[in-house]
Parts: structure tokens; sequence; C-alpha cells
């Protein structure tokens, strides 16, 4: 639940209030983040995704889905490509 708050609020590490979740300071800042970064390293996050979006494929609307590829670099080209001055590399608006 921790690490979905930081998360979420973007707040500091430091700045989790641990008390509120676990009655007393027993746990250190430093754990939730050692963990966080463990499964970040592993892939351990990327495998929830991945499962909980299969599971729940066909509850998903793709119909309107919002993606914002407009500072996404186009390494490989793409069939518009164009290069914007203030930009060191070419952009595209394609998705694939």
């Amino acid at each position: 639940q921790l690490i979905v708050k930081r998360l979420k609020t973007g707040c500091q590490w430091r700045e989790l209030s641990l008390k509120e979740y676990f009655g007393r300071e027993k746990i250190c800042w430093q754990s939730i983040y050692y963990y966080f970064n463990k499964w970040s390293k592993d892939g351990s996050f990327r495998k929830f995704w991945i499962g909980l979006s299969l599971l729940n494929k066909r509850k998903l609307d793709m119909s309107s889905v919002q993606l914002d590829g407009s500072h996404t670099p186009s390494r490989m080209g793409g069939e518009k490509l164009g290069y914007q001055g203030r930009k060191k590399a070419k952009t595209t608006n394609s998705i694939f």
C-alpha cells in the first residue's frame, strides 16, 4: 500500500506515513524503498501488471485509449519524420 501511495502522490520516501499503516514506526522508509527497488529491477512489477491486465482483459475498453507519443524519439524512422529545431532527435506521430 505504501509503494502505491508513493507512486500516486509522488511524495518523498522519507515522507511516507508509516504510523498510519503500522501503528508505530517499526518499519523504516529505507526498507520500503529497498523492496520497491528490488521488485523494480527483477521485473516483479512488470509481471504483476501483465498478469493483472490478462486477468481483466475483457473489462478493458480499448476504444478510447489516450496515448501521448509527441515526445517519443523515433530512432528507427517512421512514415512521417520531422525534425524540430529545438530537439536533438527526430520525432514521429506514429504509434507503431
